[in-house]
């Protein structure tokens, strides 16, 4: 006799595919969230690496400065004299501005920043190592990993002179003839300009310093 079904079970054609439906809206929103947390991630990474970048060239053109400082330092001690020029000096990364026409009092010198120190303070990107630059001879490429070797530039500032003195010797409480006399210590003022980039060249970094110490300029 012919078998039949008990009318309590399912039939086959009412099934709809609602749990796979549901799985795959489950499985779509699961691959979101994970490209959205892959996504964080990289963009974290990347911007604590140019942090990290930056710090390097800060540290880089930091030491760079020390460097200059210690230089000049040891200069004055061996009573040394540098050689300053507009277009470098002698030592080729020393500079000192351009003299423009009197002022008004016929006296006093006007002087014009030098061009070529101008670019090197203002550019934005990596400055190629030339004739005008002094670059840091420590091995800090091996140690912090920087792209290129920090460099630096020079640039007399004249005497240190005290407030109310005159450039030009004229009175004051102690002019500049007076300070370059016998028995008495003359600090030359150099302005130190030093870069470095970070472990790449997309970061550079510029620290500025004013360093006094008794090495005479011509």
């Amino acid at each position: 006799m012919p078998c039949k079904f008990p009318a309590s079970l399912p039939r086959l054609d009412r099934q709809r595919g609602a749990v796979l439906f549901v799985a795959l809206v489950f499985l779509v929103l699961i691959t979101l969230l994970g490209l959205t947390a892959a996504s964080t991630s990289i963009l974290q990474e990347r911007m604590t690496g140019g942090m990290r970048n930056s710090q390097l060239g800060l540290m880089g053109s930091e030491s760079a400065a020390r460097g200059a400082e210690s230089w000049l330092w040891n200069l004055a001690n061996n009573n040394a004299h540098i050689n300053c020029g507009y277009n470098g000096g002698d030592s080729g990364f020393c500079y000192k501005p351009q003299s423009g026409a009197l002022a008004s009092d016929g006296v006093t010198t006007l002087m014009v920043n030098n061009p070529l120190v101008n670019n090197f303070r203002s550019t934005a990107t990596w400055i190629a190592s030339t004739a005008g630059v002094k670059a840091y001879t420590a091995s800090m490429t091996g140690t912090a990993a920087l792209a290129q070797q920090p460099q630096y530039i020079l640039e007399d500032m004249g005497v240190v002179l005290p407030p109310g003195a005159n450039a030009n010797g004229q009175g004051g409480a102690r002019d500049q003839t007076r300070s370059r006399g016998p028995g008495n210590q003359t600090l030359y003022s150099y302005r130190i300009t030093s870069r470095s980039t970070g472990g790449n060249d997309a970061s550079v970094r510029a620290v500025e310093v004013y360093f006094g110490a008794g090495v005479p300029s011509n």
